[in-house]
């Protein structure tokens, strides 16, 4: 595991570490799972701070490694890398302790996605974008996926975030409700420490058991009627329009280098 993982008081603050941009793959997975692995075993009484050692918190889906996976063309292989994402996803989403987000940097597509899978958000208030953009590079937003969105944000603001693809600076993406607070980079870690140490280890038991009740219908048609749906999902994603744009979107980042 790349991640790293320190006590600061009774709070664990875990340091997301797998790339540069902490882009999402299958090693990304691994590490995801290994840090909430030793949470649980090491750490099950501390409330977590999740944030990044690098300058994003996460820009999103590994667009080169996604390309290859959907031009093969294997639709069971397509989804049962649908299951480890929605299953990365879900392991933060329904984390029984506390979760809060020090989002340091660019929180794009399933970054962004990560941050709102987290109970309270606090994001950079200078030098960061913030967004749903599958739609305008023509990724479908599976329904699981959709469910945390809506759990979130509500439907008024999920629908306009996820239809017009737009990136925000921080204060608009603060007013949307993808961020319950912003700080300045210096402070921001520190001030995230702050609140999740309100939660000592008497108050976690109560907590757990509301955030398991609050969260039980998105989780229950994440596991259900979202499984469904979204098994249409590999034919969509190896299908020539969702090739064709993440073709171009990859050939004009290579370019601009």
């Amino acid at each position: 595991m790349s991640w790293e993982i320190e006590k600061i008081d009774n709070v664990a603050v875990v340091r997301m570490n797998s790339n540069p941009m902490n882009i999402i793959n299958e090693s990304f997975f691994d590490d995801l799972n290994e840090a909430f692995a030793t949470l649980e075993s090491d750490h099950a009484e501390n409330p977590v701070v999740l944030t990044s050692s690098q300058r994003a918190f996460s820009a999103g889906l590994d667009l080169k490694y996604h390309l290859s996976l959907f031009t093969e063309g294997n639709k069971e292989e397509i989804w049962r890398w649908y299951e480890r994402f929605r299953g990365a996803l879900l392991r933060v989403f329904t984390y029984e302790k506390p979760v809060v987000a020090a989002v340091n940097g660019h929180a794009i597509a399933g970054g962004l996605i990560l941050a709102l899978c987290c109970d309270y958000r606090v994001c950079v208030n200078s030098g960061a974008r913030f967004g749903l953009n599958e739609i305008t590079i023509g990724f479908p937003l599976p329904s699981a996926i959709a469910q945390i969105v809506l759990y979130a944000l509500g439907a008024e603001i999920a629908q306009r975030v996820i239809t017009t693809g737009f990136l925000y600076e921080p204060q608009d993406a603060l007013k949307l409700g993808f961020f319950n607070e912003s700080f300045k980079q210096e402070k921001l870690l520190s001030h995230c420490v702050d609140f999740a140490g309100q939660y000592n280890p008497s108050l976690i038991p109560g907590y757990a058991f509301s955030k398991r009740a609050l969260r039980h219908e998105a989780v229950e048609n994440i596991k259900g009627i979202c499984t469904e749906i979204d098994r249409k999902l590999p034919e969509t994603l190896c299908g020539q329009g969702v090739l064709e744009s993440l073709g171009n979107l990859l050939g004009s980042l290579e370019r601009k280098k």
